[in-house]
């Protein structure tokens, strides 16, 4: 291998690995939670794919879906220019064993360095910062749906809970219902044909009564049930 390759090669990887932090700021930005947004930015720029629930989270989101085909285009292209790189260092190189290791060697401890630096909190969150700085002045990501915003925690979101004749909240205030002791948010009541949003503590529950509820959504399913 020829040395005058190993740095451009690098390069490459080095600016891959930025472009794959900043696509995770950016898929976090869009309410997906951070790990999940690695995975997803990771999986699309090495083109391994993912899994079709996590991918209908893609889909359905136009912002996340550019971000998406964007790490898609740049990730091919990345992938062609390291192997090319790779090709013409074996081929221009003076073919000795010891250029040779030694080149793989400077390789290795680079790209041993771009995992220790990106494994870095300190840095990491640094560098988060200065990214969604950047971003959040974009206007792709200064407005952002109000469901997304509540879906920001794991396992979080809002359901539609229709109480039943036989359920135990008829007739208890929001304040004194399972609702409430679940730490469950009531948004607002459809009732019959009139809907009362921001409902008070002191509001009764009736039967019928559809309640938007925000909450954890184990524990919404838990009451519905």
């Amino acid at each position: 291998m020829n040395l005058v390759f190993v740095i451009p090669l690098i390069a490459i990887l080095t600016i891959s690995a930025f472009i794959v932090k900043i696509a995770t700021v950016a898929l976090n930005l869009t309410g997906m939670d951070n790990k999940r947004a690695f995975f997803q930015a990771l999986s699309a720029f090495t083109g391994t794919g993912f899994t079709t629930r996590d991918s209908e989270l893609i889909v359905t989101n136009d912002v996340r879906r550019k971000i998406i085909i964007m790490l898609m285009i740049l990730g091919n292209a990345g992938l062609v220019s390291v192997i090319t790189t790779l090709t013409l260092s074996f081929f221009t190189g003076d073919g000795s064993i010891a250029q040779t290791l030694l080149n793989i060697t400077i390789i290795l401890l680079a790209i041993l360095l771009l995992i220790r630096l990106s494994l870095n909190k300190g840095l990491a969150r640094k560098l988060t910062k200065k990214i969604q700085n950047k971003l959040v002045k974009s206007s792709t990501f200064t407005k952002r749906p109000v469901e997304e915003i509540l879906r920001l925690a794991e396992g979080y979101g809002i359901a539609e809970v229709t109480l039943k004749d036989d359920c135990a909240d008829i007739g208890n205030t929001l304040l004194d219902s399972s609702f409430r002791q679940n730490d469950i948010l009531i948004i607002a009541i459809e009732r019959a044909n009139q809907v009362i949003p921001a409902p008070h503590a002191t509001d009764v529950l009736r039967p019928n009564d559809t309640l938007i509820c925000y909450g954890k959504l184990s524990n919404i399913s838990k009451i519905a049930k």
